[in-house]
């Protein structure tokens, strides 16, 4: 497939182009292509000077010459149109491993070469139905099987550098074998066992002794409002706020775990980003708060228009959260780009090197079901000083918010 010409229909005029190296987005007339080359593995095609791009929206990735391509850089105004005209939802199949030959050894993706930590999704199944939720397209999906939880265990401890396991899902605590599987990873000797869940569970004094009993150490709580109905009406789950408070109070008098609670800031939740700080200083002094921007993937893309919130929204109402939290409760920020943290105050950790260090392992990166993530820049992303170390923004955003550019440029001035 190295040097096989692209086969383009006679009906399409333009080449939406997204380049690999820069992650622009390029508009390109047909007619100025003298060439398109299907991806070869391996880099570029030898020579000639030629960059990789994925076409949008079919997914293909293809190598064509730079000099033909840069007259047609899409102008940071015309993003949102182009992604429309395109019908570009910025989704793509999820991307499994090499297969191995081995169909019970465990799905695993990511910095397989020196990763830190393991985050192990244990199954899409959730007793939510949270209106963000980025991992919904995988509900129904099939969940890991006990043995690839302990084969995976077992390989991520055999890794020097791997320090933490994060348990997550769906909802991992609907797994009876959970308790069983937190204590076999504490018998492998990872420095840190972490949990992401609801509280539905975890409400449950028992049930959450238990789970420290055998080894969790962090807890990542989801708890998304200051008021009941708010919270409720998001995850769309009667009794959720009551549950994830009861969970909470109890996590706030185990010294033995670190807590910290997870924010996603949405159009529903927004003006409560301040006072949630008052609710968790009341209910868990000593807990964390993670302020989050929605990862636009299953139910965040099949709702993005009445759930997304702009750039402007996030920085405005974390940057006031902040001021008002001062050091208590500590405050940071996730799922934003680098230059939106800074915005804010808060050190950049969602850039790709920290993501790089993960070690995934899921039933789903083998599914053909599609997921998203797929991310462009902007002009005035150029001169950022995180452009290395950062993929731009997601192309659902990018589709939704046509004055995108003028959020990330208020940033950047902040």
């Amino acid at each position: 497939m190295g040097t096989e010409p692209a086969v383009i229909p006679r009906t399409t005029t333009e080449l939406l182009l997204l380049t690999h190296t820069d992650r622009r987005l390029h508009l390109v007339p047909v007619h100025a292509l003298r060439s398109v080359v299907l991806f070869a593995a391996g880099g570029d095609v030898p020579g000639r000077t030629t960059v990789a791009c994925t076409a949008l929206p079919s997914g293909q990735v293809v190598h064509v010459n730079r000099d033909e391509i840069r007259p047609y850089l899409l102008p940071d105004d015309a993003v949102s149109a182009v992604l429309t005209q395109f019908a570009v939802t910025g989704l793509r199949p999820a991307v499994g491993p090499m297969p191995t030959g081995d169909l019970h050894a465990p799905p695993m993706f990511g910095n397989l070469a020196d990763p830190t930590w393991l985050s192990l999704s244990l199954g899409g199944q959730c007793d939510s139905a949270c209106v963000f939720c980025f991992t919904e397209w995988i509900r129904h999906e099939p969940r890991l099987t006990h043995d690839q939880a302990v084969r995976a265990l077992d390989e991520a401890a055999s890794i020097a550098t791997v320090e933490g396991v994060v348990f997550s899902g769906g909802e991992p605590t609907l797994r009876k074998d959970l308790p069983d599987l937190v204590r076999y990873a504490s018998t492998k000797g990872f420095a840190s066992i972490g949990l992401q869940t609801n509280g539905h569970r975890t409400a449950d004094p028992r049930y959450l002794n238990g789970l420290v009993e055998s080894g969790v150490t962090h807890v990542l709580l989801s708890l998304h409002g200051a008021r009941q109905e708010t919270h409720d009406g998001i995850a769309r789950r009667r009794n959720s706020f009551a549950l994830a408070l009861r969970a909470l109070a109890t996590l706030a008098t185990d010294d033995r775990v670190v807590t910290e609670v997870n924010f996603v800031v949405c159009a529903q939740n927004a003006d409560e980003t301040e006072d949630f700080l008052d609710l968790i200083r009341h209910v868990a002094p000593k807990a964390a708060v993670r302020y989050s921007l929605p990862i636009v993937e299953g139910a965040a893309h099949d709702n993005a228009e009445s759930t997304l919130p702009s750039l402007r929204t996030f920085v405005d109402r974390v940057s006031a959260a902040v001021m008002r939290a001062a050091d208590s409760p500590r405050v940071s920020v996730a799922n934003a780009p680098p230059c939106i943290s800074s915005a804010v105050g808060l050190p950049p950790t969602y850039t790709l090197s920290l993501r790089r260090s993960m070690l995934g392992v899921s039933p789903f990166v083998s599914s053909a079901i599609l997921r998203g993530e797929v991310a462009a820049k902007l002009q005035v992303c150029v001169g950022c000083h995180f452009t290395d170390n950062c993929d731009g923004l997601q192309l659902p955003y990018l589709r939704r918010f046509p004055q995108a550019h003028r959020h990330v440029a208020e940033a950047r001035v902040r």
